[in-house]
């Protein structure tokens, strides 16, 4: 007898975890990218057509990030804002893409989810009715296809186009953290993925913000050695930080960025790697420490520390504190000295 594949096991276990659902909330983590964007239109689709569950896909935070932007409105991909919720009225979550843990969503603190399905690294237990954590897969929209496949769901071609739009970002062209299950699903679904509407989501007009944004991070930006850092100040939107870290990483002989970004008094942080083996998730936590939360995996992670201080100079001082404890995460000395990286 044939041994049961991983994702036929958690299929099952699933069918009893959702047993007497009517409607399910799914939450995924603020400020969403396309992998978040993807998982929890996936796995409405999946859950109402194998369970005949209704749903509803919230996020908190902001979607500000043109590709992100372009991808909801592209696919038509309804999704409501958590500040327009009644808790009370959700019995049933399943949190995608995150975890309680990591603070980088609008999950009530008392409130317990049914179902929680990620691919980063746990920081700690998840304690729920049913977890499904895939360590090492490139994206979470990876696991909801295997359900998808498993469950033999059809795949209606907007949510084919998600997942393939987000496989690809997630792991940059399934070259970073990806493995054999992100090409396999990729492969998959790209022939019934809408070309012509990844190319709209995948260039999209820019807005004059985001060339602002490029102009601070390449005159601010610091490198000690294969480390490169930047501090961005108050942005729009924490969107933006991620896509600075992911360009300074491109720089010639940098194999670690740090982008960092005050936005309603959080400073958030967004770690990048450019070895397949690195521990970002790790490494991230031991700069934030019991600062703040953040989570991730082998070459990318995301945080953010709550911060109170309103005059520059306390902002100034704790990224200071930032760009020493990225040196000594990495074995450097704290006091090393940055140079710019545009003399």
């Amino acid at each position: 007898m044939a041994e049961k594949s991983v994702t036929a096991e958690k299929l099952a276990e699933l069918d009893q975890a959702l047993n007497g659902c009517r409607t399910l909330l799914i939450l995924i983590h603020d400020y969403p990218d396309p992998d978040a964007i993807a998982s929890g239109f996936a796995f409405a689709h999946f859950v109402n057509k194998r369970y005949h569950i209704r749903t509803r896909i919230a996020y908190g935070g902001l979607i500000t990030r043109a590709e992100n932007r372009a991808m909801v409105q592209q696919l038509k991909i309804h999704m409501t804002h958590t500040s327009k919720l009644r808790w009370k009225r959700h019995k049933w979550i399943a949190l995608l893409d995150t975890q309680p843990s990591f603070g980088n969503h609008s999950l009530p603190p008392d409130v317990t989810p049914h179902i929680v399905i990620d691919h980063h690294e746990t920081a700690g237990p998840v304690d729920t009715p049913f977890s499904d954590i895939r360590l090492g897969y490139g994206a979470c929209a990876t696991v909801i296809f295997e359900y998808l496949r498993e469950a033999g769901v059809d795949i209606p071609a907007p949510v084919a186009t998600a997942i393939a739009f987000a496989i690809r970002t997630e792991t940059q062209e399934l070259g970073r953290d990806a493995r054999d299950e992100d090409l396999q699903a990729y492969l998959q679904v790209y022939p019934k993925a809408n070309k012509r509407k990844i190319a709209k989501i995948a260039n999209p007009k820019l807005p004059h913000s985001y060339f602002l944004t490029l102009k601070t991070a390449l005159s601010e930006a610091r490198t000690f050695r294969h480390l490169a850092h930047v501090h961005l100040g108050n942005v729009e939107s924490p969107e933006i930080i991620s896509q600075v870290a992911d360009l300074l990483l491109r720089h010639s002989g940098i194999g670690w960025s740090l982008a960092t970004g005050r936005f309603n008094r959080q400073l958030y942080l967004s770690l990048r790697a450019s070895h397949p083996k690195a521990n970002a998730g790790n490494v991230l936590r031991k700069i934030i420490g019991n600062f703040g939360t953040g989570g991730g995996h082998g070459t990318m992670a995301g945080g953010r520390i709550p911060f109170n201080g309103d005059e520059p100079q306390q902002w100034n001082r704790l990224e200071h504190l930032v760009n020493q404890r990225f040196l000594r995460a990495l074995g450097y000395k704290k006091d090393s000295v940055w140079k710019q990286l545009i003399e």
